[in-house]
């Protein structure tokens, strides 16, 4: 503790710094102080250098010697341990600057994901709060480390980028968070998915055929449709811009026990689109509810088979929308 209390202040005081400036208000020095709080001096100057920390008890004499409630001490207290604790983690995260470096910034700040991202003062926060992670190595454990295969299901240390790639993966996940939807049971809703299957259909045939689509960010016509359609089976459709180094075309996954299907929002034509839709609906309808499914990246624990049934149901699904695609 007495080596945090040499660190710098950002700028909350301590306990003591508010005491010092109490006890010249009354006109006391640290002797007459300590006897009416029943402390000794020697106890008095190492609260006044930040050198003891405030108890409740401590807290509570102060209030009756000074007239500051017990619950502004604690309060202070708090607030100054807080800040030393921060100062302390922020000296680490020095030493973290690789890591930040790693991300595809150019491509990322223009899109506003992550808030304060070119914060020069503190370059590492702005990531881990986009990611929610306490630091690099939790990032690490949880995006790349297999031994978190059980909660995520995937690792990305085998993938082209990971670190763009995660962002991809979390963005999504942001997007999802923020469209409330009840859980349902897994089984019953992929019967009701699969049921639905002719009504994606028609959306494919009546959007598919158009050859360009618009602007990374843009939802058309098409697409807020599909992504209605969604909804009303519970089902999150999400769009999200990948990046050059991770040129992911579409996941399916239960994130929080709901069925969501992320894809890029921007494809050479419109039927790659579609394709990759009805790729990533054969592992919701087909698969397992444990599983992520990531198109156009390979990750260690890929399996070829549901991946190539994925494809022939796809292949079916544009063939009945009337649409001659085949992936290249």
């Amino acid at each position: 503790m007495l080596e945090e209390k040499k660190l710098p202040l950002w700028g909350v005081v301590s306990p003591g710094d508010i005491l010092q400036e109490k006890m010249q208000e009354m006109n006391m020095d640290v002797n007459e102080f300590a006897a009416r709080i029943g402390y000794t001096p020697k106890t008095v100057n190492e609260l006044l250098r930040g050198l003891c920390r405030v108890t409740m008890e401590m807290a509570i004499n102060l209030e009756y010697a000074t007239g500051i409630s017990a619950a502004g001490w604690m309060d202070l207290q708090r607030r100054y341990e807080e800040d030393l604790m921060r100062k302390k983690i922020k000296k680490s995260f020095a030493d973290q600057s690789v890591w930040r470096a790693d991300f595809p910034l150019a491509e990322l700040s223009p899109r506003n994901w992550v808030n304060d991202l070119n914060n020069k003062e503190d370059a590492i926060s702005p990531l881990l709060r986009f990611f929610g992670v306490a630091s690099p190595k939790a990032w690490k454990n949880y995006y790349t480390n297999a031994s978190l295969k059980v909660a995520f299901r995937i690792s990305l240390a085998e993938a082209q980028d990971p670190f763009a790639a995660s962002v991809w993966l979390r963005r999504g996940e942001i997007l999802a968070d923020a469209i409330k939807m009840e859980k349902q049971n897994d089984k019953k809703q992929r019967v009701i998915i699969k049921k639905a299957l002719p009504q994606f259909i028609e959306l494919a045939k009546a959007y598919g055929a158009q050859r360009t689509m618009g602007k990374p960010g843009e939802i058309d016509e098409g697409m807020l449709k599909l992504q209605e359609l969604g909804t009303s089976l519970g089902m999150k459709i999400l769009y999200v811009q990948n990046f050059k180094s991770a040129p992911i075309h579409g996941m399916a996954r239960w994130y929080r026990d709901i069925p969501v299907i992320q894809l890029h929002d921007r494809f050479k034509n419109r039927k790659a689109f579609w394709y990759t839709f009805f790729h990533e609906l054969s592992h919701i309808i087909l698969h397992g509810k444990k599983d992520i499914f990531i198109k156009n990246m390979y990750h260690g624990n890929k399996n070829p088979v549901k991946e190539a049934e994925a494809d022939a149901f796809a292949q079916k699904c544009m063939a009945d929308a009337g649409l001659d695609y085949v992936e290249k």
